[in-house]
């Protein structure tokens, strides 16, 4: 598997629902040497997630001051990171270092946060986030497009 797309996230926190439903559409797509999989906030079940890959986008749900809900943010390694946080206290900057420092890293990581409204208990997501879920998608897809073209993003 060349690339691996990572949903963070749980369905039954409202809009921290976000990681796994875009997970989910990019998993109906035709895709070929893209896994696709769901996972929580476990530092080490992302290393897991991502050894090996060419390529690792995630996609998790952020929470913060500056939050507009379903505002979609970009954010690489080597970049400051966003001042939004995952909505599930999971620093990806220090999963990363940690895996460097492990030699268990993709050779690249993007990682997409959608800015949530509500992570309270409960299924279902709000409109504004559920509208970015095809954006995501979109951005994804440019991504692996980048990837597959020349190897950058």
């Amino acid at each position: 598997m060349t690339v691996v797309v990572i949903g963070i996230g749980n369905e039954f926190r409202r809009d921290d629902g976000i990681g796994p439903a875009v997970a989910a559409a990019v998993r109906r797509l035709p895709l070929e040497n893209v896994g696709v999989l769901t996972a929580s906030d476990d530092p080490a079940a992302l290393l897991d997630a991502w050894d090996g890959a060419e390529l690792a986008v995630i996609v998790d749900a952020a929470a913060g001051e500056d939050a507009t809900p379903g505002r979609l943010r970009r954010w690489t390694p080597g970049q400051a990171p966003p001042s939004t946080l995952s909505s599930h206290a999971l620093d990806l900057n220090a999963v990363h270092a940690l895996g460097r420092a492990l030699g268990r890293t993709p050779l690249r990581l993007v990682v997409f946060t959608v800015d949530a409204a509500d992570v309270g208990h409960g299924p279902g997501m709000t409109p504004a986030v559920v509208a970015a879920v095809p954006h995501a998608v979109s951005e994804i897809l440019v991504e692996i497009e980048h990837h597959r073209r020349d190897g950058t993003a």
